[in-house]
């Protein structure tokens, strides 16, 4: 199960202290949905990896460390502070301010495209289907203009072609799905893993799925880890 111990936080960027919690503990026994969202069994993570002042809406990693400069203050008080009046922070919210944060700052659309993505992901967790779709175009948005600007690196096409095909189709614009699945399925770039991205193109063209794997049980503590997994963590940590 997933582990969290209440801590305190101070902004950086306007000194105010909140409450948060910080994960200590998470597992991997969870589904893995269509669009590559894999959930821990229990209280989902992904939940917890950011934090937001509610004072100002300065957004950070969990893990990021540093120190305020003028530039990025002078950002959150023009681009994210007006919304706090307009939305409660919501899990969602806190990867959008992120996201606004960082591409502020010259993060390349790719980056940008996948903390997106993780609104997506917290806005279906917890029901907001309006915020769900809204964050759905937002990862097509910036996956294809790094598309365009030759920004995929060639070890994510795989995942970034069918993930613009999942996004479409989870939008209910079939033929646009149909067009990504396709080129995913047309592919022919030398990767460890075309095998599974092809199969889950063709299975999401013809016979749609919402998971690619069920909640699994604990394996033992010497067991290696699956092959999904292998391939999530290879995906996202670049190896």
């Amino acid at each position: 199960m997933t582990t969290l111990v209440p801590i305190e936080v101070t902004c950086l960027c306007c000194g105010v202290t909140f409450d948060s919690q910080k994960v200590t503990h998470t597992n991997n026994f969870g589904p893995v949905t269509t669009d590559t969202f894999e959930m821990a069994a229990g209280e989902q993570p992904i939940r917890f990896l950011v934090y937001t002042c509610p004072g100002c809406g300065y957004t950070k990693a969990s893990a990021e460390n540093g120190s305020m400069d003028q530039e990025t203050r002078q950002i959150v008080e023009e681009r994210i502070t007006p919304k706090l009046d307009e939305m409660e922070i919501s899990s969602s919210r806190k990867w959008e301010f992120l996201a606004i944060l960082k591409e502020a700052k010259g993060l390349d659309d790719f980056a940008v495209g996948s903390l997106y993505l993780r609104a997506v992901w917290c806005s279906s967790l917890d029901g907001q289907k309006a915020d769900e779709l809204k964050y759905r175009r937002k990862v097509i948005e910036y996956f294809k203009k790094a598309f365009e600007k030759e920004g995929v690196m060639e070890d994510r096409f795989y995942w970034t072609a069918y993930l613009m095909g999942e996004m479409y189709r989870r939008l209910g614009d079939g033929l646009n799905a149909r067009i990504w699945f396709d080129r995913v399925i047309a592919m022919n770039y030398k990767h460890p893993d075309r095998a599974f991205w092809v199969k889950w193109a063709t299975q999401q063209k013809t016979e749609p799925m919402e998971y690619m794997r069920k909640p699994a049980s604990p394996p033992p503590e010497n067991a290696a880890k699956p092959p999904l997994l292998k391939r999530m963590l290879r995906l996202f940590n670049g190896k």
